[in-house]
């Protein structure tokens, strides 16, 4: 069952975001596997907010552990935290 997973942390910028996706995401043509869709913004607040939607969290948290959290941690990145919710339905167009 897909999941909706929300991240935020303090400290995060858009800029500290962007180095940790080039690094995680380095070519986004090629995606990780079951990712469904990934968006990044600004929170009003000086902060950032990612929100993932993924097929199951087992392949989420396996990214998170093999990828994201390396990457963030070779920039010196502050911890985030990680929300997870249950997709009951979705309407994504022209897929």
């Amino acid at each position: 069952m897909a999941i909706l997973a929300h991240h935020q942390g303090a400290g995060w910028t858009e800029e500290l975001y962007q180095a940790t996706f080039e690094r995680a995401v380095p070519d986004r043509e090629n995606p990780p596997a079951g990712l469904i869709a990934h968006f990044g913004m600004p929170d009003g607040a000086g902060g950032w907010h990612v929100i993932d939607v993924w097929e199951s969290e087992e392949v989420l948290r396996r990214f998170l552990r093999e990828v994201v959290q390396p990457a963030a941690q070779g920039l010196d990145a502050p911890p985030f935290e990680t929300t997870v919710y249950e997709v009951r339905n979705s309407l994504i167009p022209g897929s």
